[in-house]
């Protein structure tokens, strides 16, 4: 065994070149509707994270089957790991969505901190059916947030036996469990990690998947809220075909092609179809969809306002698989009056050696935000 840590060691130095003083992340893992997606971060020293190994698996049939047969959640765990150098077996997972919900409320505490989970405790207690101890519940308190002697948190709910359940069918799948999230907090560290300065006021990040968007709120280092939207690419695509009479797949080429916003695509095709009047047709197809999802936004700004004392949203991200559309970022910042800077693939915040690069050239992967936001937990200055 000694021999074989030797010739491990030499093995690494030579081929890798990586020190002792490497840190390997836990293995963020997000089950998502309609895939899997892993991602693991490594760091050396004091330098940034960067990505050491990244997997997304489709799921054959839905979530709802993934996660109630043991044998095929095992499996596809297994063959995600197998895709890329992941190390170890530690892991910080997502819990799925519609397993939990999000609450804001208002409660009193003035005494020690650890008693501050008694005080939610109590509100919570009236807020819910039956007994706490048939839930899980975690807070994060929004600090300095105080209204007349009371203090906001956002508290996340869910029923204790399929979360023990889901904790269940990970460690059968041979992973650690480190830390169980939900999705907003992965993504809200994401965020933090995007912005380049320690304070940068408000952010509001748009997370589009192919069902449904999410809107996730974050003041400095506190989540304020998150909130489903229902309005996805799925249904922005399925918009396109039934107004112009055209499958599915010329719709994304289509969209993938023209773009959504004037410009956003420069070369003599794009141009000739901008001539056509094809790209104002599309355009005044797709903005009345835009707007359900523009005036959930608006209401977020309005709702930082009155939490953060008048302190407006100071940067709007858009991610997921909308932010690949070319002018998705450009049409959102003229509907909604704000700047919205689009972040296609997350991976892209962390810098890879050319060799990671290579082989994660063109595999733009918007879906992965939240298993990124996972790997993050416990990395440098992110949480």
């Amino acid at each position: 065994m000694a021999v074989a840590n030797i010739l491990s060691n030499a093995l690494s130095a030579t081929n890798f070149r990586r020190s002792s003083a490497v840190r390997v992340g836990p293995i963020g893992l997000d089950v998502a509707l309609e895939a899997i997606h892993l991602v693991q971060l490594e760091a050396s020293g004091n330098q940034h994270p960067v990505v050491r190994a990244r997997a997304s698996l489709d799921i054959k049939g839905s979530r709802h089957e993934l996660l109630e047969q043991a044998h095929q959640f095992r499996s596809i765990v297994k063959r995600s790991l197998a895709a890329d150098r992941f190390q170890g077996n530690k892991a910080v997972l997502a819990m799925p969505s519609g397993m939990f919900r999000t609450v804001s409320i208002n409660y009193k505490h003035a005494g020690p901190k650890k008693k501050e989970a008694a005080a939610i405790l109590r509100v919570m207690k009236d807020r819910l059916d039956g007994d706490l101890n048939n839930y899980v519940l975690d807070y994060m308190p929004v600090r300095g947030r105080s209204k007349n002697d009371e203090k906001l948190a956002l508290v996340a709910v869910a029923e204790r036996e399929p979360v023990v359940n889901y904790l269940e069918l990970a460690r059968k799948a041979g992973l650690d469990v480190q830390a169980l999230e939900i999705g907003p907090l992965a993504i809200a560290r994401l965020a933090g990690a995007i912005s380049e300065e320690n304070d940068s006021g408000n952010i509001l990040v748009i997370n589009s998947g192919r069902q449904a968007s999410y809107l996730t709120l974050i003041s400095g280092d506190d989540l304020l809220f998150d909130q489903e939207v229902a309005v996805g690419e799925q249904s922005l695509i399925q918009h396109i075909c039934e107004t112009l009479d055209m499958p599915e797949h010329t719709a994304r080429h289509l969209v993938s092609r023209t773009g959504v916003h004037p410009g956003s695509n420069s070369d003599p095709v794009s141009d000739a179809i901008d001539e056509s009047g094809l790209f104002n047709t599309l355009s005044e197809i797709l903005k009345p969809q835009f707007m359900k999802l523009v005036e959930e936004v608006k209401r977020a700004f309005l709702y930082a306002a009155s939490e953060t004392r008048g302190r407006g949203v100071q940067q709007v991200y858009l991610l997921g698989s909308i932010a690949r559309w070319p002018g998705s970022d450009q049409l959102l910042s003229s509907l909604t009056g704000s700047k919205v800077a689009k972040i296609p693939d997350p991976l892209s915040v962390f810098p890879s050696s050319a060799e990671d690069e290579a082989r994660a050239a063109g595999h733009s992967a918007p879906e992965i935000a939240v298993a990124t936001g996972l790997a993050l937990r416990g990395m440098k200055d992110h949480g």
